[in-house]
């Protein structure tokens, strides 16, 4: 999950920011739209148990949401990711710089148009 202190630079993409599990299930919902928890379980194969951990922290996070479905007397959980692929990176590079910029103030400010000189 997007923590800024536990940022894993050494890896590629999402999973700089989330778990590989997160990352599986996020792109999951970004193909197929609105899931159940089984169904994600048979997209990634990643366990029930685990997909079902893993959806409540990303739902408490704000990065999915969770609606109730009743079939045929039975209630069963559908996700559905509260952001796109793009909007999340948006999300996750607005804090980043937020933190860094309360961190850091004019230095961080220096270095982004040092950086952006470079582009």
């Amino acid at each position: 999950m997007v923590k800024l202190d536990q940022i894993n630079i050494s890896n590629e993409g999402l999973t700089k920011f989330f778990s590989p599990i997160e990352t599986a299930i996020l792109r999951a919902l970004w193909s197929e739209g609105e899931m159940t928890t089984s169904e994600l379980t048979g997209k990634t194969n990643i366990p029930l148990t685990s997909v079902a951990g893993t959806l409540d922290r990303l739902v408490k996070a704000g990065y999915t949401t969770r609606r109730t479905e009743n079939v045929n007397g039975r209630v069963r959980y559908v996700y559905e990711p509260v952001f796109s692929e793009e909007e999340a990176a948006n999300e996750i590079t607005t804090k980043i710089l937020d933190s860094l910029v309360q961190a850091f103030g004019p230095l961080a400010v220096e270095n982004f148009s040092k950086y952006n000189d470079k582009k």
